[in-house]
């Protein structure tokens, strides 16, 4: 399994990127980077995207993404969410005002339309192109779901933006094959006040996350507010557990 980073901040600059990440050349999983980060020619081999909530930082490329594709001739591309996520995307992205709905225009090249919205049900496994999704409700200021997704034997979990939770780590430690599970870590410790508020972890926070995990597979955080980069990566290292990672942009082959 190959992960491909192309955003793994909470914020951005000129040389940091908002969170999106690429399995495989194939999946994708939220889209703040996807447009900006990939070729044409690269985008066209996504078969399937992940969009676990909607806020800006986290779909800010999607509604480029797929005009490429209505323009292109590739498959549709699947648009996968859990169903509370899919009806935010429906009602507050794909409406006409924001951006238009895809899936209701002819796409100019004929056949099916440019992409197909999905929406999973919380906690059950859907086969989606032959990978596996789980979808799992974390705890975030907005329907916010993470996913575990499973291809030819080997899973990977992902939980979006997040403050502690459960539900998404009860199904981790039942899933086989687990290699890597992506999660966050925004603020620094001292900032634990807005961390809550905002529903996002600490590198404290992070830890105790960690504690819940059973299976020997790392932890990345990712979604580190840039004016605090440096802070939460050394708490992040003086986490006593070697399964502690701090998430960078490259790819991962696991």
């Amino acid at each position: 399994m190959r992960l491909k980073v192309l955003g793994a901040y909470g914020s951005a600059d000129a040389t940091h990127n908002l969170t999106g990440y690429v399995i495989d050349d194939r999946v994708a999983i939220d889209a703040g980077t996807l447009g900006s980060k990939l070729t044409l020619l690269q985008q066209s081999k996504i078969e399937v995207i992940f969009i676990t909530h909607v806020h800006a930082d986290h779909i800010r490329d999607l509604p480029t993404l797929i005009e490429n594709r209505f323009h292109s001739e590739a498959a549709p591309l699947e648009i996968v969410a859990e169903k509370s996520v899919m009806e935010m995307l429906h009602a507050d992205v794909f409406n006409g005002r924001i951006w238009p709905d895809f899936e209701k225009f002819p796409p100019p090249h004929g056949g099916k339309p440019a992409v197909h919205y999905r929406a999973l049900a919380a906690g059950k496994r859907t086969v989606v192109n032959g990978m596996g999704f789980t979808a799992a409700l974390v705890d975030h200021t907005i329907p916010t779901s993470g996913v575990i997704i499973e291809i030819e034997g080997q899973a990977i979990a992902f939980t979006g933006d997040t403050g502690p939770t459960n539900a998404i780590w009860k199904k981790v430690n039942k899933t086989p094959g687990m290699v890597a599970m992506i999660s966050e870590a925004s603020y620094p410790n001292d900032y634990a006040t807005i961390s809550r508020q905002s529903g996002h972890l600490t590198p404290e926070l992070f830890g105790a996350e960690l504690a819940k995990i059973e299976v020997d597979a790392p932890l990345y955080a990712s979604h580190r507010k840039l004016p605090y980069e440096r802070k939460i990566e050394s708490e992040i290292r003086n986490i006593r557990d070697r399964r502690a990672r701090i998430l960078v942009e490259k790819q991962y082959t696991f």
